[in-house]
């Protein structure tokens, strides 16, 4: 059985609404889906109808993405299994939406500065966690440039005149935060972090529950040091897509990278 245990929907930076994504993954194949959004559980409900509404329909496993912050590195987090009405989470996911609000705006003056004039209504804010890819996106279609991987490349990455810092959590607050809502903590996508130490220190000190070891960003190489680590820290193994449905990013279809269940032991815990 093929499961993508991480997606965006239009809740956060996705591009297609989680009803959607319910009705692609069925089309794909995918027994269980992953509704992943950044610091958002708001698409959750939409997913869990859209479900039982149509046969063959993926179960669905109900997420979150919190983003961290250690020292210069983004630290990202999949929650799995919460329960999204605990009100410790929603007021932080709160207070998070607000931060990536200011933020926006300090990014649009920033690149207003150098000439990119772009509005917030022009980044789509409603119902999103609002961020980096959505200005990538107005900025194309405002024709500053030919592709959001360019606008990033040129002007929005770290290090780039057009970025602005996100306020987040720490590691250890996501943590803490998704285990008091009942859920599984899992560190994702750990070859985007770039620093093995830091993997292995975060793994060694933070009480995650589990590992995203089958991701796009790690190569078969990479996925069995991924693997040696589960097994070292006694940690669950998951898988995803990390599906946005964005033109020029890997995967543009649910269902291309293929993740099977029986090589994702988190999928045991999750229907327990």
């Amino acid at each position: 059985m093929l499961v993508d245990l991480h997606t965006h929907s239009t809740f956060s930076d996705g591009r297609y609404t989680p009803s959607q994504l319910v009705k692609m993954a069925a089309e794909a194949g995918i027994g269980i889906l992953g509704i992943t959004d950044h610091d958002s559980v708001n698409g959750i409900e939409e997913a869990l109808n859209a479900a039982a509404a149509a046969a063959g329909a993926p179960v669905i496993a109900k997420g979150v993405e919190l983003g961290t912050q250690v020292g210069e590195s983004s630290v990202h987090i999949l929650g799995y299994n919460i329960d999204i009405h605990n009100k410790n989470l929603l007021d932080k996911i709160e207070e998070m939406r607000h931060a990536r609000e200011k933020r926006l705006h300090r990014m649009l003056d920033k690149i207003g500065a150098l000439g990119y004039h772009i509005t917030v209504e022009q980044c789509d804010p409603k119902n999103r966690a609002v961020g980096r890819p959505h200005v990538a996106k107005a900025l194309v279609k405002k024709g500053y440039f030919s592709s959001v991987e360019e606008a990033f490349d040129l002007l929005l990455k770290r290090g780039k005149p057009g970025y602005e810092p996100q306020p987040k959590l720490s590691p250890e607050e996501s943590v803490e935060l998704l285990h008091g809502a009942g859920g599984l903590a899992v560190l994702a996508h750990p070859a985007e972090i770039e620093n093995l130490p830091l993997v292995n220190t975060l793994l060694s000190t933070i009480p995650f529950d589990g590992i995203e070891v089958y991701h796009p960003s790690a190569d078969e190489k990479m996925q069995q040091c991924f693997l040696q680590m589960a097994e070292k820290y006694k940690l669950l193994v998951s898988g995803g897509s990390d599906f946005h449905g964005v033109e020029g990013r890997f995967p543009e279809q649910l269902g291309i990278f293929k993740v099977y269940a029986e090589k994702v032991n988190i999928i045991q815990k999750m229907l327990k």
